[in-house]
C-alpha cells in the first residue's frame, strides 16, 4: 500500500495544486473529513473552512475555501472551489477587513436574495478570520 496519493485542487481561474500528499483533511458541509491513501470513494460539498495539506516529509500546507466540493477515490481526491486562497498570503487585517465589508453588506441589503447572498460572504468571512 502506497504512503500518498494524488491531490488536485482547482478553481476557475487556475490549478490551485496538483501534487502527491500523504493526508488532506476538508471542511465537509457535513463536518470535516480526513482523505488516504486508498479511501473508499466519496464525494462532498464544502462549507468555508480550512484544507489542511499533509505533504510528504513532514511538511504542511493550507488553504481556505469558501465552498466547492470533494471527490475521493482510491487513486486519489479532487477539490474544485470557486474560491480558494493560500492561508500565507492573507492576514488576520485582511480577513477582518472582509468581514467588515460583509456585515456592512447584510445591514445595508435590501432584497432577500441580496440579503442571503450577503450572509453567505459573511459566513466565509467570520470563517477566514478564525481561521487564521
Amino acid at each position: 500500500m502506497s504512503n500518498v496519493f494524488h491531490l488536485h485542487i482547482v478553481s476557475p481561474a487556475q490549478s490551485v495544486l496538483d501534487t502527491h500528499v500523504e493526508m488532506v483533511d476538508i471542511p465537509g458541509l457535513e463536518g470535516d473529513f480526513g482523505v488516504l491513501p486508498n479511501h473508499a470513494p466519496f464525494f462532498s460539498m464544502l462549507r468555508p473552512g480550512v484544507i489542511s495539506i499533509y505533504l510528504p516529509e513532514k511538511r504542511q500546507k493550507r488553504l481556505f475555501a469558501t465552498s466547492g466540493y470533494a471527490e475521493v477515490s482510491p487513486e486519489g481526491c479532487t477539490v474544485i472551489s470557486d474560491d480558494i486562497h493560500d492561508l500565507e498570503s492573507i492576514t488576520l487585517e485582511e480577513a477582518k477587513e472582509v468581514l467588515d465589508r460583509a456585515e456592512r453588506d447584510v445591514n445595508s441589503a435590501s432584497t432577500d436574495s441580496d440579503k442571503a447572498k450577503a450572509a453567505k460572504r459573511m459566513e466565509a468571512a467570520k470563517a477566514l478570520v478564525a481561521a487564521l
